[in-house]
């Protein structure tokens, strides 16, 4: 696999005229293969673009690649990375989801949150899926899918306001 995915990653490379050099480390987990692309230097800013688009765009591009080229039963996700930057961008859309699922917690009322990359809404689902009092959900079409977060009551909660609500009946 290895030699495959260096042999095509050059090829894409030279092809769209980049020539910077990269490290490729290739993890075996829990029977998927992560091929880790990592770019350092300086000046590598053209390969990160606005919001990270061009390296979203180069991963994604990468992806369908090696689709074609890997044997069909291959478990695999690309990453790419310049100067840890995906890392960094992670870390930020991690923190930025915890602190919006405290506004819906504290609001009791849903949060939506901005139009994202589906790379950047899955961390962000990845993120919450730990806590039982929020849900997350997709919602939207194309570049305008984005993220609602959702707190939900405990059974508790819900008892109180059925009772609440079958005194104020009577």
């Amino acid at each position: 696999m290895e030699k495959i995915v260096k042999k095509e990653f050059d090829t894409l490379l030279s092809s769209i005229g980049i020539e910077e050099g990269y490290e490729l480390k290739i993890e075996e987990k829990d029977g998927v293969s992560y091929i880790n692309l990592l770019f350092s230097g300086e000046d590598l800013g053209y390969l990160i673009g606005n919001h990270g688009k061009h390296l979203e765009s180069l991963q994604y591009i990468f992806s369908m690649i090696l689709r074609k080229k890997l044997p069909e039963d291959t478990n695999y996700r690309v990453l790419l990375d310049v100067c840890g930057y995906k890392e960094e961008r992670n870390k930020k859309l991690e923190r930025f989801a915890l602190q919006k699922a405290d506004d819906a917690r504290i609001l009791g009322d849903s949060v939506e949150l901005p139009a994202m990359s589906p790379s950047d809404r899955r961390v962000v689902h990845v993120a919450l899926q730990m806590f039982d009092d929020i849900k997350t959900e997709s919602i939207g079409e194309g570049e305008d899918r984005r993220i609602v977060i959702t707190p939900i009551e405990s059974k508790e909660a819900d008892n109180i306001l059925d009772e609440s609500e079958e005194e104020s009946e009577e």
